[in-house]
């Protein structure tokens, strides 16, 4: 009979481990609260304009649509009881053999909360999202100061 793995982690960690488990010996639910794969390295980019978030975000069935061991699920882990080897989720509980727990990190403000709340992360899509729509927010803004004070100076020299 089959070992049982939950994985919690659509990340890097939980995909390679996924990837190359031995179909024949255990069967795996990955579980994350997306269902895509987000490409850190490349977050920059998106941040900067240079590629579309689409270009860098991939399916988790798409990865791993040849692995016929493996259930995926959407959603959060709330707790984990390592005795009875069982984890609940937002869409119920799951029973383990082995449990991988592979989430990734935190981006760290080493308790200083006004950097916390003036600072932008870069963890996700959506971050990346966040800090290139305020590039250009700040570059319209600058446009449009121009313009005021371009008008402001050609309307007091006449």
């Amino acid at each position: 009979m089959k070992k049982k793995i939950v994985v919690i982690g659509g990340g890097f960690a939980g995909i390679q481990l996924v990837k190359n488990i031995d179909e024949e010996r255990f069967d795996v639910l990955l579980i994350d609260q997306i269902n895509h794969h987000q490409f850190q390295p490349l977050f920059y980019q998106v941040a900067t304009s240079q590629l579309e978030p689409a270009s860098i975000s991939f399916p988790l069935r798409y990865i791993l649509n040849k692995k016929d061991n493996l259930q995926i699920r959407l959603a959060k882990v709330i707790s984990v009881d390592a005795t009875k080897q069982n984890i609940e989720s937002s869409i119920g509980a799951f029973s383990y053999d082995y449990l991988v727990i592979a989430i990734g990190c935190q981006t760290n403000f080493f308790g200083n909360e006004e950097i916390k709340k003036h600072a932008f992360t870069l963890k996700t899509t959506y971050d990346a999202i966040q800090i290139r729509n305020h590039i250009l927010q700040t570059f319209e803004n600058i446009i449009s100061a121009m313009k005021v004070k371009e008008r402001d100076c050609s309307t007091s020299s006449s």
